[in-house]
């Protein structure tokens, strides 16, 4: 038996002063005035209520007044609200964890996983008895504390409450990790020799409340947790997903565009789906597919006259997981970039700057170096006309407002460090990872004459040389900054010297369209990026703009500036759908992507009867909460039962 008081102080104090209050009713003395009537009808009456209203009477048998009190013991008694706890063995501490990812969105509980584990999370809270605390947080690929450890269970139902679904994957790793900083406190050591406990390490009970959809966690210490691992939905649950979808224009055929979509079948029965796609809201085609029980198969699309827009793919099919039925993908917008090159004369480079490839990356205007002092130059530097600038063997007096790369000569940066030049050069490392230089192959590069290059802190070096770097990228600001330490030819008394052979190798194109799309941001292929709901994006747009605007799937548009970094950093992608980024002075969109959940573990809604916590098993538990087993209604009942009879024997004058 245990007691939940459901009133405040000042409230049992009122409700106190009710039974005194009822038994001064029957000392009260009433005030009558005499009158004359032609009948003794009412005196055997008038006797038996002067003999009830004779103050400081002795209290005579009375049954109404039994029943008064009665009723009014019953109110009081559900007002503490006496019952049985179910489970209440738990601990004295606890640590809520629920998962609110997109796999709780499942409907094979009902109405959903997650509020079918918010109802049991609230019952078990109710559990809860004087003196013990608990804690909730809610994860999803990241952890959010909703309340700190507390008694009050109005605050922790208000948390758990508050949790709403969310549209992003499953990790536990943070949530892990913000519970055992709470139980298992860290330690400080000093001099490598004594280590100090900073706070008290205090047992907790860990209850996580997830369908398991998460890896295995290895490296974790319990410590002094105890985990309890909560299981919510059903282990066979079938669900049909889309893992990906894609568009591309065909290069070959103009206006062409092909889209390929990738399904899943979690069940364990063959199914066959209505594949339908969509463009911007028209229907466009549609196709069924089979997919055997566990297995994945592909969908394809061709579409023809077609040069953009948002595509969209939905799959007809009823089951527990509606999220991953549909998926967005879009065709990118085309967009020229600005770029000039400043050079005395390097007929390897111009003509590199010529292909087929490159024409439909950028515009490209050609100087002699003594276009920096122009005013046209001044002017459209000042205006961030030029996405990049290439200066062969030239250099400004003041670094331009925008992305540069320069070839063979130090650059006016300030924090850079150049070298003296040397002979010969040999390449002896290039960063494999970087898009400018990831597809090429220096190995057989020969080079007269280089100097190195010393990048400022945040910078990142791309060709290393037997001396040093001779090649390395920062960051300026919003703007980008390259240096090659060594030039491809020289101008001395008018006469061109070679001094590489790079130039006349297939890697040398590859390298100078990679210069043009890394620095210049140019869009390059024509389907949208995708990311995970949640996740931020980067993206490389114009240094021309200091501000975009980003529309989402809902229509609702954010302002974001560049600021300091010379990617656009976009982190709002919540709602699954396309988002198109405006400049300020364009009615069309300059880019577009995607945010898909494309997740197989989310797909794959099956709960996990056991985790892995630490190379520990922790099964599900065994434990049925229950919660309380409330008594006070029927003592209520009995009350309200209590109170008819006493108004029945009061209008029957029974025993009065």
């Amino acid at each position: 038996m245990s007691w939940i008081s459901a009133l405040s102080g000042w409230q049992w104090a009122l409700l106190g002063v009710i039974p005194p209050g009822i038994l001064l009713l029957y000392f009260l003395k009433l005030r009558r005035q005499p009158l004359e009537v032609p009948s003794t009808f009412l005196w055997k009456r008038t006797i038996e209520d002067l003999h009830v209203n004779s103050i400081w009477q002795k209290l005579r048998q009375n049954l109404l007044l039994y029943l008064q009190l009665l009723f009014m013991a019953a109110v009081i008694l559900a007002c503490l609200r006496p019952g049985l706890s179910g489970n209440s063995e738990a601990g004295k501490r606890w640590i809520f964890l629920l998962d609110n990812s997109a796999s709780m969105q499942a409907t094979d509980e009902s109405p959903t996983r997650l509020d079918f584990a918010k109802k049991r999370m609230l019952e078990q809270i109710d559990t809860m008895r004087s003196g013990d605390v608990a804690m909730v947080l809610a994860f999803s690929d990241r952890a959010d504390v909703r309340q700190g450890f507390t008694g009050d269970k109005r605050k922790l139902t208000a948390a758990v409450q508050s949790i709403e679904p969310t549209n992003r994957t499953t990790d536990l790793n943070e949530a892990l990790r913000a519970s055992a900083g709470l139980a298992n406190p860290g330690r400080v050591s000093f001099g490598g020799v004594n280590d100090v406990q900073v706070a008290e390490a205090l047992p907790a009970t860990l209850y996580i409340y997830s369908d398991g959809g998460f890896a295995a966690i290895d490296n974790f210490d319990l410590g002094n947790l105890k985990a309890e691992y909560v299981p919510i939905g059903h282990a066979k649950s079938d669900n049909v997903g889309i893992l990906a979808f894609t568009a591309q224009r065909n290069e070959e055929k103009e206006n062409e565009v092909q889209a390929f979509g990738r399904l899943t079948n979690e069940g364990s029965e063959d199914v066959t789906v209505v594949a339908t796609l969509y463009r911007d809201r028209e229907l466009v085609d549609a196709t069924n597919v089979e997919i055997a029980a566990g297995e994945e198969a592909g969908v394809n699309f061709e579409l023809n006259q077609i040069e953009g827009g948002a595509l969209r793919l939905e799959l007809d099919v009823k089951d527990s997981l509606a999220i991953d039925n549909v998926a967005y993908a879009a065709l990118r917008p085309a967009r020229l970039l600005s770029l000039l090159l400043l050079t005395p004369g390097n007929s390897a480079l111009e003509t590199s700057l010529q292909t087929g490839a490159l024409k439909k990356l950028a515009e490209v205007s050609v100087e002699s170096p003594e276009y920096m002092d122009t005013p046209e130059y001044a002017k459209r530097i000042a205006a961030s006309y030029y996405d990049l600038i290439l200066f062969d063997q030239c250099k400004p007096k003041v670094m331009p407002n925008a992305n540069t790369f320069f070839i063979g000569v130090p650059a006016p940066m300030e924090n850079w460090k150049f070298g003296e030049p040397k002979s010969p050069v040999f390449l002896v490392e290039w960063d494999k990872r970087h898009p400018i230089v990831q597809y090429l192959e220096m190995a057989s590069v020969r080079i007269l004459e280089g100097f190195t290059v010393e990048p400022p802190e945040g910078g990142t070096v791309l060709m290393r040389s037997d001396d040093g770097p001779v090649m390395s990228v920062a960051p300026r600001g919003p703007y980008q900054d390259a240096v090659m330490g060594f030039p491809l030819v020289t101008t001395k008394e008018g006469e061109t010297e070679v001094n590489t052979d790079w130039a006349i190798k297939r890697s040398f194109p590859i390298f100078v369209y990679s210069v043009v799309e890394y620095l210049g941001g140019g869009i390059t292929t024509s389907s949208a990026s995708t990311v995970l709901p949640g996740n931020s994006i980067a993206m490389n747009l114009s240094t021309r703009h200091d501000q975009f605007r980003i529309e989402d799937p809902n229509g609702k548009s954010s302002t974001v500036r560049r600021g300091v970094q010379s990617q656009i950093i976009y982190t709002k992608t919540e709602t699954p759908g396309i988002y198109r980024v405006f400049t300020e002075d364009q009615p069309d969109p300059t880019e577009i992507f995607a945010v898909n959940l494309y997740s197989p573990r989310e797909s794959a809604i099956g709960i996990v009867e056991d985790l892995q916590l630490g190379g520990q098993p922790i099964e599900s538990s065994k434990i049925k909460i229950t919660g309380r087993k409330e008594w006070w209604r029927w003592v209520l009942l009995l009350g309200l039962g209590l109170l008819l009879v006493e108004w029945m024997v009061y209008n029957r004058r029974v025993l009065v």
